[in-house]
C-alpha cells in the first residue's frame, strides 16, 4: 500500500516496527523512514497506521513520547486502515481530536492481491471533509472508495464483510471437501461450480487453494479469528446473535488447537477443522 502511494507522488514518510522492511521500501522507492509514530506524523498531513489489532493501534497512537497523538495538531488527518472495530476506531478518534486533528477509519478489503495492485476496496468512516482530504491518496490504493458514515461506521462495514468473507469460505471448504470425498473430478467441479449461482470469491480465488492444501497466506488464520471475535462483540452490543458466524469461529479455533502452527497460514486451512 505505502508503495503505491509513493508511486503516485506523494511525499511519503514510513515507519514500521520491524525497521528492516521500512528500509527496504526506502531503499526501492525514495521514501524517507521516520524513527518513531511520531516523527512519521509530524512529517505528514495524512498520517496512515495499518496494524494487526486493537493493542496495536494503542501502541502506536498513545505511547507517552513516541506516539502519533503526541504530534497530533490541527490540519493533520490520521487514518487507521486496520480491523479493529468500532469501538477502537471512536477512542482513536477522541484522542486525536483532543489535539485538533481529525480521524477517519478506513479498513480494507481485498487481500495481499489487492494491496499489491491498488485495487483495494476502502470502506471508510468519519466526517466528510476529513474523508474528502483523504480521497487522492485512497485512490492510489483502491478502487472502490466508500464513505460509509461517522467515525466507526467503515469499522462496521468491514466487520459485515468479515462475516460474509468467512461464511462463504466455510461453504467453499465444505463444497470442496464434499467432491474430493466424492471422488469427484475436482477441477471439473470447481469450474462448474463457479459459473453458477454458488460462484463467489473465496470459491475462485481459495477453492483451488483448499482443494491442494496450499495454505500459503493472503490473509492469515490468526488474523480472521481476530476479526470475527471482533464482529461477534460488536453483534453482541447491539443485541444480535450470529450463529453462522459463531460455528466458523469455532472452526477457526479448532484449527489452532489441532495445529497451532497454522496461526500464520491462509484461511484456506479452515478446511483442515472439517477433516
Amino acid at each position: 500500500m505505502a508503495r503505491n502511494v509513493a508511486k503516485a507522488g506523494f511525499p511519503l514518510t514510513v515507519y514500521n516496527r520491524s525497521r528492516s522492511k521500512a528500509d527496504a521500501l526506502a531503499a526501492e522507492v525514495g521514501c524517507a523512514v521516520a524513527e518513531t509514530p511520531r516523527a512519521a506524523a509530524e512529517a505528514a498531513d495524512v498520517l496512515i497506521s495499518i496494524v494487526s489489532d486493537v493493542p496495536d493501534v494503542e501502541q502506536v497512537y498513545l505511547t507517552p513520547g513516541t506516539g502519533i497523538v503526541e504530534a497530533a495538531r490541527a490540519g493533520l488527518v490520521c487514518v487507521d486502515m486496520g480491523t479493529v472495530g468500532p469501538d477502537c476506531a471512536r477512542r482513536t478518534a477522541e484522542a486525536v481530536a483532543a489535539k485538533g486533528a481529525a480521524f477517519v477509519d478506513a479498513p480494507v478489503s481485498g487481500g495481499t492481491v489487492g494491496a499489491q495492485q491498488g485495487t483495494l476496496s476502502i470502506m471508510a468512516g468519519g466526517t466528510k471533509d476529513a474523508f474528502d482530504r483523504c480521497v487522492p491518496v485512497f485512490e492510489a490504493m483502491g478502487k472502490k472508495i466508500v464513505h460509509c458514515g461517522d467515525v466507526g461506521q467503515g469499522q462496521i462495514t468491514k466487520l459485515a464483510n468479515q462475516i460474509v468473507v468467512a461464511l462463504n469460505l466455510e461453504a467453499t471448504c465444505e463444497g470442496v471437501l464434499f467432491a474430493l470425498k466424492s471422488g469427484a473430478n475436482i477441477d471439473a467441479v470447481l469450474d462448474a461450480v463457479g459459473a453458477g449461482a454458488a460462484g463467489s470469491w473465496a470459491w475462485t480465488n481459495l477453492g483451488p487453494k483448499v482443494a491442494k492444501h496450499d495454505f500459503a497466506p493472503g490473509f492469515k488464520v490468526e488474523h480472521q479469528i481476530k476479526d470475527l471475535r471482533l464482529a461477534l462483540a460488536a453483534a453482541e452490543s447491539v443485541g444480535l446473535e450470529l450463529p453462522g458466524t459463531r460455528l466458523v469461529l469455532g472452526q477457526f479455533e479448532e484449527v489452532l488447537k489441532r495445529n497451532p502452527a497454522l496461526a500464520e497460514q491462509g484461511t484456506q486451512a479452515l478446511i483442515t477443522a472439517l477433516e
